[in-house]
Parts: structure tokens; C-alpha cells; sequence
């Protein structure tokens, strides 16, 4: 049975097209079980998880490009704090783009013009696209995921040397509840740049 909607998790490793009697719809894997169709448009999925984590996905290519300067087939970090970076094999103006989460590609190798994927649980995948192409989008979302990570390091030094001296966020009630959820949010980077240190 298919899904209207999917919220990708720590264990997603692709949202894929199919054809589904001549209309787009997703594919998804997981880590663990079969794979699950949703609806939706891969396109379409990545931009409302991205809504579902307090952003727009027009705000989060803005992101990537103020980071790595790409312009083209845009790889997004889907949440907040960089745990979910996605590329795709298509310009998002084509509805059977395809959408991978970087953490999960084991390894890729070219296949008789198309592009053999090997995933973290040894799934293995085909998509048709070139290798220099799909070797060029993973490239993009690694220089996304380190550009990412080097902004997060540059804020937690200087706020080191402030002596976790956190700037007011504005006066009132909601300025508080903000200021309330910016300390969350500064206090999980924290914690996951600890664990990524262990």
C-alpha cells in the first residue's frame, strides 16, 4: 500500500523514482526491511521533510549555496543541525530526480554507462546516470557536509571564548520561548560534536 507522506529518519538511505502506471511516485529504503512507495514525488518528499524540520527547501538550497557556492543540482541538509545531507542525480525541475543520503553510500562503481550503488546495509541499487556524474554529486554533498561542519566548529570556538555567553535572541515572551530553543539547539550541536570526537 502506498504512503502520502514519509518522515526520512536516521536509517533512510534513499527516496527514488518509479513509475507508477504513468504517474511519479517514491521509492524509499531503508536500513532494514523492504523497500516502502510513498506518492509523493521524490522531489516532493524531500521538500516536506525539510518543512517538517522548520525549514523551506528554497531555504535550505540557500544554504548550501552560501557554503560551497554550487548552483547546480543542489545537495540540501535536510534538518537543522546537518544529520541529514541528501544529493540528487537530477535538476529538481525533473520529477523522476532521485535522492541520496550520503551517510549510506558504502561505495559506486560504473556500470555499462550507469551507476551501480552499494549501500551501508550492502543493498545494491542501479540508476541511470553516468558515474562521472553521480561521482561529481557525492563530491558536491561532501563539501557540503565538510563546509557545514567547519562553520559549526568556527561558532562553537567563539562561543568557547565567550564563556558560553549565549547573545539575546529579543525581549518578551516569544523571544524567550526562541531564545529557549536556540539554547537547545546549540546544546545538541554540542553534544553530537562530543560524540563525533569519541
Amino acid at each position: 500500500m502506498n504512503r502520502l507522506q514519509y518522515q526520512i529518519h536516521e536509517e533512510t538511505m534513499y527516496v527514488v523514482s518509479i513509475n507508477n502506471n504513468g504517474i511519479v511516485e517514491s521509492r524509499i529504503g531503508e536500513t532494514y526491511g523492504d523497500s516502502l512507495e510513498c506518492r509523493l514525488t521524490p522531489n516532493k518528499v524531500i521538500e516536506r521533510n525539510c518543512r517538517n524540520h522548520s525549514q523551506n527547501y528554497i531555504a535550505r538550497k540557500d544554504l548550501t549555496k552560501s557554503l560551497t557556492s554550487i548552483t547546480s543540482k543542489i545537495p540540501v541538509i535536510i534538518d537543522l543541525f546537518g544529520s541529514y545531507i541528501y544529493f540528487c542525480t537530477h535538476s529538481d525541475r525533473v520529477r523522476e530526480n532521485n535522492w541520496f543520503n550520503i551517510k549510506h553510500i558504502q561505495s559506486y562503481w560504473d556500470n555499462k554507462g550507469m551507476t551501480r550503488i552499494q549501500f551501508s546495509n550492502n543493498e545494491e541499487l542501479e540508476v541511470d546516470i553516468s558515474y562521472s556524474s553521480f561521482n561529481n554529486q557525492y563530491l558536491n554533498a561532501l563539501k557540503l557536509h565538510y563546509r557545514f561542519n567547519q562553520q559549526k566548529e568556527k561558532y562553537q570556538k567563539k562561543e568557547a571564548g565567550m564563556h558560553f555567553q549565549y547573545p539575546s535572541l529579543g525581549r518578551g515572551d516569544t523571544a524567550q520561548i526562541n531564545e529557549t530553543i536556540y539554547h537547545s539547539y546549540i546544546n545538541y550541536i554540542n553534544g553530537l560534536q562530543a560524540r563525533d570526537r569519541v
